[in-house]
């Protein structure tokens, strides 16, 4: 719980210095679907995810909701997870955006190693911090760090508007 007051408190700090008479880029409008692909690192892993733009005008940014499906390989486990996805981003220029994500999920992880065998059903959760740049008007690079239960707490990757 503590590392959620920590996110919210950066989320805030950024929401503060934001300025007032900012605009919203177009590539925030509502309707607009945004699919994003990363890869993670400690442990490798990585996501998929849409975003839709729910509302585009709302506390001087962005809301989106979604879906993401994550993916974990490490030494003899293998994990899946299924989570939708809300997220809150504020455009800082036309081409750069922050936002912070959360999404409470189930996954399956299997552990292999010589006969042994064993499954899990989990519940997870993560909730992230994350910045885009777009370098044309539709397609951007990413990154996001926070907390996921079984997934890349760090990851990178690309983003396409649609």
């Amino acid at each position: 719980m503590k590392k959620i007051g920590k996110i919210l408190a950066i989320a805030a700090l950024a929401m503060v210095s934001y300025s007032a008479s900012a605009e919203l880029a177009p590539q925030w409008s509502k309707g607009t679907m945004i699919a994003n692909a990363n890869l993670g690192v400690q442990p490798f892993g990585g996501s998929v995810s849409l975003d839709y733009v729910l509302i585009d005008e709302w506390w001087k940014g962005h809301f989106t909701v979604g879906g993401e499906i994550d993916f974990r390989s490490e030494n003899h486990w293998t994990a899946f997870g299924a989570t939708p996805r809300a997220t809150y981003g504020l455009n800082l220029t036309e081409q750069f955006e922050v936002h912070a994500a959360v999404g409470v999920g189930f996954g399956f992880a299997n552990y292999k190693y010589n006969d042994i065998k064993s499954d899990d059903n989990f519940v997870m959760w993560n909730e992230f911090v994350g910045c885009r740049f777009f370098f044309t008007d539709n397609l951007a690079v990413m990154a996001e760090a926070g907390y996921s239960n079984w997934f890349p707490e760090l990851r990178a990757g690309i983003s396409f508007k649609f």
